[in-house]
């Protein structure tokens, strides 16, 4: 997986509704600059708004799992498919949600942003 495509699917997130609420330890990308990955160690005094605009969120495999665990979402089923890609199968109210790519975390990624392109919007922390 590259980096690229990890930021693209957080952006992808980002635009679908994933609202993230900042921690310590969150790994963030600069909104301007997307060169460089980076954890959030110190807020600087942001508040959580000012942090959502300066930053997207790159969440980790865990977090995802907690969002779609969130939304109802169960894992049916992850593992790999070929050498160079991983399957995740989620099965939520609106049916089976599956997706691959070239990393578990960026297949559930996708997996979460094509449950939050269907499902009625709710905000869940």
């Amino acid at each position: 997986m590259t980096c690229e495509d990890l930021i693209h699917i957080s952006s992808d997130l980002d635009k679908v509704g994933l609202i993230w609420h900042p921690e310590i330890g969150d790994e963030v990308v600069e909104r301007r600059d997307d060169a460089r990955v980076s954890i959030l160690v110190d807020p600087q005094g942001l508040s959580p708004d000012q942090l959502r605009e300066a930053y997207l969120w790159l969440p980790t495999m865990e977090q995802l799992v907690s969002q779609i665990e969130a939304r109802k979402g169960l894992l049916y089923h992850v593992g790999k498919t070929s050498e160079e890609e991983y399957e995740s199968v989620v099965k939520t109210s609106i049916g089976l949600i599956r997706t691959q790519a070239e990393s578990l975390r960026s297949a559930l990624g996708m997996a979460l942003r094509d449950l939050l392109s269907h499902s009625v919007s709710e905000v869940v922390h």
